[in-house]
């Protein structure tokens, strides 16, 4: 998934996405251990499905490319503007809740850890938006039939319209790579 990206860019993705999330769930744990049962119920709960969401949308979108397919577009957005509320929502609880405890442990560094936790929550929330954005343009999908079989047109639109076709694998899945293209809608008939 990050193969095209230089050495450069990998590590400005750890910076600015990969570590401060590593960062918040390091301290969504340990906040998770520290907070009184009643808050608990309502953290914990998030940050299990935020973990899962994210690993059937990662971890699925790089199994499917081992096979050669893609989540559909409508698939792939509904789960990443998901994760992107839930990781809000998550982030902000762990550094609230956080800082009712970090402030009393070690006057100096808790202060630093809950400043860190706001700083990595705004980055990755930063970072997440216009990365996952740009993930998440995926084209306009109409399904159709395209020389006798059953196919997913993609129409991108970029200054012009083109149009890619992809061989159908069901409602939540479609051929990764396009087996037709044009400048023009290229389906026989859509249904």
């Amino acid at each position: 998934m990050y193969g095209y990206l230089n050495m450069r860019a990998k590590l400005q993705l750890f910076l600015f996405l990969w570590g401060p999330l590593l960062v918040l769930a390091g301290v969504c744990v340990v906040t998770l251990d520290k907070l009184e049962p009643r808050r608990r119920r309502g953290l914990f709960p998030l940050f299990v499905v935020m973990l899962g969401l994210a690993a059937v949308l990662f971890g699925g979108a790089a199994v499917l490319g081992r096979y050669r397919l893609a989540w559909r577009t409508w698939v792939q957005e509904g789960m990443s503007a998901t994760l992107w509320v839930i990781g809000l929502t998550t982030g902000t609880m762990t550094v609230l809740y956080g800082r009712s405890w970090l402030l009393e442990w070690r006057r100096g560094w808790g202060r630093a850890v809950v400043s860190l936790s706001g700083l990595c929550l705004a980055s990755a929330m930063l970072v997440g938006t216009v990365l996952g954005g740009a993930w998440c343009l995926g084209p306009g999908e109409t399904v159709g039939a395209y020389q006798g079989r059953r196919v997913v047109q993609g129409a991108w639109t970029w200054m012009e319209t083109s149009y890619d076709i992809y061989e159908y694998h069901g409602p939540l899945v479609r051929g990764r790579d396009p087996i037709a293209w044009g400048e023009g809608p290229l389906l026989d008939d859509k249904g």
